[in-house]
This record gives C-alpha cells, structure tokens and sequence, in this order.
C-alpha cells in the first residue's frame, strides 16, 4: 500500500513536470535583437522595453523638471531620421548607419567629414534653424521620427511635427550625470537602427578603455588642483561637483577644487568666489572657444591674475574644428569619453600617457 501511494506520487510529479516544460517551452521568445533596459548600466534619462512583439523606447525625463515621461513605440527598425543635434550624429557613424539621416537643421554646424558631404551631395537636406524648422521639406522627406531635444518644454516647430502624425523622439542625454551615461546613449540608436547588440558590443569596448584609464590614476597621491569654465557677462558658470565634466577632471587623477559641490548642473558664481577658491589653482581647464591666452584676457583682465595663466596651464576643448569652423568636442566627445579621459590623463599626468597624442584639448599658445 505504501509503495502504491509512493508510485501515485511520482507519477503525479512527473506529469507535473512535463505540463511546467510544454508551458515554458510555449511561451512566446522575445525578439533576437531587442533587449530590455537591465542593460543599461550607466544611463538613467531612458528606457528600453520588448515584449516579443515591439520595442518601446522611454524618454524617462524629456526636460529639467519634467512631469511626464515620453515613449515611442515600434516593430521594425527606422529606415529615415532626421536629427536635431549635431551630438546624435557620431552614434549612426559608429553603427554604419549614415545613409539613415535624411534631414538636419544648421548644417552648417555639423563637423564629421562624412555628414558634411552627405549634406553637400543632397543626402541630407538642410532643414533651416532649429527653432523654425522647414516643414514643407521635413514632410516631403517622409522620416519614420525625429529625434529632438527639449531643453524646457518650449518647442513649437517639434509640436508642428507631432501634429502631422511624425513620431518626435525625445533625447535626453544631455541630462546624464556621467560620461559613460551620456555615452550609453549608444543603445539608444541602437534600438532604432535594429542594431542593438552591434551598439551593445561598441559601448562594452568604450567602457573597458575608460575604467582602465581610471586604474591607472586610482593611485595618484598628487594630484594638482583645477579650475574651469569662464565668465559671461559677471557670472562665472562651472561643473557642480555631481556634474559629469567635474567626474572627468577626477578620474583623469585631477581635484577639482569644486568637486564636493551637490549641484549636478552648472554653477553661477561670482568672479570673486571664484578667485578667492581658485586663483592659486594649478590647471584650468575647458574655456569655451578661446584660441590663445589674450584672447581670454581680452574678455577678461582679471582672468591673468590667476596662477594657471600666469604658469601657461589653461587648455580649451578646440584642437579638433570641423572643415566649416564647428568645434568637434560638441559632437564627438560625448560619445567618446575614454577619449576625452585619455586627453586629461595627458593634460594632468602626461608621464602615464607618453606616446598619446591629444585630440580635443590642447594649451593655449
């Protein structure tokens, strides 16, 4: 009797197991190529959803203070975009994928070689200014979406856009608080393009090369002081602590002498907080566009009181111009930041860097 009951219950187990295999084994597979945003481990301003069916691609935070998320959803990769920063366009060079913009507005500013002769060979067509956007031509170019920005909620050409039944994709990724979250944005075109694991896999190297530049200043014991930004008009705007640009100058083995600041976005102080703070400072880095150190002090006398113009230790971001003038740093760099630390490793510790040469940042003459 007992070995009865025993044989009843594995009997019932086994058929148990085999009903627990057939469900799972009928469960609909998710797509190849999509992934969920467990993936995304540095980004925090997107998200990215599949199901089987479609993707769904969340704008988790489309302007400073916003209340409401935005998401686009799909179930084929776009084929036509057009773009609205010059900062989208390294990410569709890095997936080959150019021949996809169709349309941009100020053209003019765009630096990359290869979009500039899309553009002058009738490629991409230039839609006017940004804030005007030439309707007519953005609808006879028939874009699967726009990929735009919204810097405060005022965007009447993208309203126009949604109101004529085109997708408007909103980027954030200007609101990332790290470089390798701003450059994480990578899987984000790369879910539009169908071209997940190719941006997966280019993110992943970018990542490895960053966090080894990191490991090779962990140990510095000296490290010099820094400055940065400049004054317009008679306020001085700077990296807060939590800024991504205040995360560089650390990793790069730098102190920057505001790094203990919460603030996340850019500081507005005076010129004599800062000088009281900084004038002694060893570095300064990032000062707009200036070409050479009296074009900065005609902006500013007082910028020669402090110690790093005095010892010809002040850099830009501008070594690297685009053919029509437009400075590279704004649209390259962001998706490159193992770049961007490689140039303040030289700039700060150029011992632990011999044989590198700059590529955005260079000392003014």
């Amino acid at each position: 009797m007992q070995y009865k009951y025993s044989h009843l219950f594995l009997l019932t187990m086994k058929i148990i197991l085999f009903v627990l295999i057939v469900f799972i084994g009928c469960q609909p597979k998710s797509q190849e190529s999509s992934f969920s945003d467990d993936r995304l481990a540095y980004a925090s301003t997107f998200q990215i959803e599949s199901n089987g069916k479609g993707i769904k691609l969340i704008n988790t935070e489309p302007w400073p203070k916003a209340t409401v998320t935005r998401a686009f959803t799909f179930d084929r990769p776009l084929k036509r975009i057009i773009c609205t920063s010059t900062s989208h366009l390294p990410y569709f060079e890095m997936l080959e994928a150019e021949e996809v913009v169709v349309g941009f507005p100020n053209a003019n500013f765009i630096s990359s070689p290869n979009f500039i002769s899309r553009v002058e060979s009738g490629y991409i067509k230039d839609l006017g200014n940004s804030q005007s956007l030439n309707i007519e031509l953005l609808i006879r170019l028939k874009p699967d979406a726009v990929i735009g920005f919204d810097a405060g909620g005022d965007s009447n050409s993208l309203d126009k856009v949604k109101k004529l039944g085109i997708p408007v994709i909103y980027n954030s990724d200007y609101l990332e608080q790290t470089p390798l979250g701003r450059a994480e944005y990578i899987k984000f075109f790369g879910v539009l393009l169908g071209k997940e694991k190719q941006a997966d896999s280019i993110f992943s190297e970018i990542e490895r090369n960053y966090q080894s530049l990191v490991e090779i200043t962990q140990n510095i014991e000296a490290r010099p002081s820094v400055l940065s930004g400049t004054t317009y008009g008679d306020t001085w705007f700077l990296p807060g602590g939590k800024n991504w640009a205040a995360l560089f100058f650390k990793d790069a083995g730098g102190n920057y002498l505001w790094e203990n600041s919460e603030a996340t976005g850019w500081m507005e102080l005076g010129f004599e907080a800062v000088y009281e703070k900084a004038n002694d400072a060893d570095y300064w880095i990032g000062v707009g566009t200036f070409q050479t150190l009296e074009e900065l002090k005609g902006q500013e006398d007082r910028y020669a009181h402090f110690s790093p113009f005095k010892n010809r230790k002040v850099f830009s971001y501008n070594k690297k111009i685009g053919p029509n003038g437009g400075v590279d740093f704004f649209e390259s760099a962001y998706s490159r930041p193992d770049v961007v630390l490689s140039d303040l490793i030289k700039v700060l510790h150029p011992e632990l860097l011999p044989n590198y040469e700059t590529v955005y940042f260079q000392r003014l003459p």
